[in-house]
């Protein structure tokens, strides 16, 4: 076989069919015209024996163009300076078929030189992608196994190698399967059939979570991501495989962390209820001079106990309701509940905090509304929550509203302010729990920043969502809907 990367390694060094190659084509047919005169004594017959070659070798090195003034050079050579009237009759018949073959030639050869560079530069740009690829493969974190459409492994990597203890000899042209936990190997056959017979499926189905088996039988768990490979001699899979032992004994810690932060908050909460409702309990009655007449003074400071111990009594039960919600220990009891009924009594209660703040809280809820099926004390404290954090979040001299609409994906209450508002960045922050907005004007509002979190869980819980849209200096909209299901009749 031609090794064509040889052949251009010993070619002179000049573009084919450049003004170069022009030159030394005519150099070499004058030469070869030079010759075929000299030796006109002794190759009479032969008038030609020096041109053909010189119009091949022309049209080899200097490509088709080059190859073909080669030949209409030599045809002029040959008519000018070489055929004397003095030859044959035959020989000059026979020039024009010299004319004919050497041009043929020289454009026969500047193709086959023209593919021969294809070729070669194809296959140079093959080898230095193939290059590429490899170093990619063997550069990846993870472990890459590439098999063909009979599953075959065809190519790995070194972390294959080191993560599952295999050499590679070993593994390739073996089934994939021999990688996979038995248990695994059925559920991940059915999940890459799926994605090879149909490769636009969601990135997150790409990823299979399963456990590997290692050469000496250990098994670990691993995920997954697969990739098409189309090539000329078919389908690849590709295959990255992730160790993901680490990952799961972080969630497993967290959870157990998690769990443990719940039972101590639940455990602290029910002991300090015992002696915060003595506290509430024994406030009222020196709020209410029960046992006999006190000083004002005295009245005073047991209201201001009972109203300390209230709203302690409250952050308790916020915390008891999270520590419940997120262990999944929460359970709501639904009944008719009466949107408009449930609205007033919240209105009732928070229009005390609007006056003393000098806020209008206005509600707009139409008499009309079907009611719901919902825990009625639990939706009455989303509404208690939403609507008492717009008021505390609003300057003196703005608005409250609440309203409620049904459309057609079910029921929609609002309560909106004109309140100070946060940053699109600042509402990720102030929906998880224990956590609070940094910021000059949030600062001097006091809280456990278990409001909003606590009306999230409890709207989700409902199969609801609740969605809230707020800018600085302007206020805030927070919605929760409630899916058609929660209705009792249609609208």
């Amino acid at each position: 076989m031609i090794n064509v990367s040889k052949l251009q390694i010993d070619r002179p060094r000049f573009q084919p069919n450049s003004l170069k190659a022009y030159i030394v084509a005519g150099l070499i047919i004058a030469g070869a015209a030079a010759l075929q005169f000299l030796l006109k004594p002794w190759i009479e017959s032969t008038p030609f024996i020096t041109l053909f070659p010189a119009v091949i070798v022309v049209s080899f090195l200097c490509g088709s163009s080059a190859g073909i003034l080669a030949a209409l050079l030599s045809i002029l050579a040959a008519w000018l300076f070489i055929l004397p009237s003095g030859l044959s009759p035959l020989l000059l018949r026979n020039a024009p078929f010299f004319g004919i073959g050497a041009l043929t030639v020289a454009a026969v050869i500047g193709v086959m030189r023209t593919a021969t560079d294809n070729v070669r530069r194809l296959n140079e740009t093959l080898r230095v992608s193939e290059g590429q690829f490899r170093g990619l493969l063997e550069s990846a974190p993870d472990a890459m196994v590439i098999v063909d459409e009979r599953h075959g492994i065809t190519l790995i990597n070194a972390q294959t190698e080191s993560m599952f203890g295999y050499r590679r000899a070993e593994l390739l042209g073996q089934s994939i399967e021999m990688l996979v936990s038995e248990r695994d190997r059925k559920s991940y056959l059915e999940r890459r059939a799926a994605f090879a017979s149909d490769p636009r499926i969601a990135p997150v189905d790409r990823v299979i979570d399963l456990y590997g088996r290692r050469r000496d039988g250990t098994e670990f768990p691993i995920e997954i991501s697969l990739g098409l490979l189309k090539t000329e001699t078919g389908i690849l899979v590709s295959n990255a495989i992730r160790d993901i032992t680490a990952r799961r004994q972080i969630e497993a810690n967290l959870e157990k962390a998690s769990k443990a932060k719940s039972d101590f908050l639940a455990s602290v909460s029910h002991e300090l209820r015992t002696p915060l409702n003595a506290i509430i309990g024994f406030s009222e009655m020196i709020r209410d001079a029960i046992l006999g007449p006190l000083d004002v003074r005295y009245r005073e400071y047991g209201s201001d106990i009972n109203k300390s111990g209230r709203h302690l009594h409250n952050i308790i039960n916020d915390i008891l309701d999270i520590s419940k919600i997120e262990s999944g220990h929460f359970e709501l009891r639904d009944e008719i509940v009466s949107i408009g009924e449930v609205v007033e009594a919240c209105h009732r209660i928070v229009a005390a905090m609007a006056d003393a703040g000098h806020v209008v809280l206005s509600v707009e809820v139409p008499s009309a509304l079907p009611p719901i099926r919902s825990d009625r004390v639990r939706f009455q404290q989303i509404l208690l929550n939403l609507m008492s954090n717009a008021v505390k979040f609003t300057n003196a001299g703005g608005r409250v509203t609440v309203s409620a609409a049904i459309q057609a994906d079910g029921l929609i209450v609002t309560v909106a302010d004109t309140g100070i508002g946060m940053k699109a960045e600042d509402i990720a922050i102030a929906l998880e729990p224990f956590r609070q907005i940094d910021g000059p004007l949030s600062r001097r509002f006091e809280g456990t920043g278990l409001g909003l979190p606590l009306a999230r869980a409890l709207v989700e819980l409902h199969g609801g969502r609740l969605e809230i849209k707020s800018a600085p200096a302007v206020g805030t909209v927070v919605r929760i809907r409630l899916p058609l299901e929660r209705m009792t009749r249609a609208a």
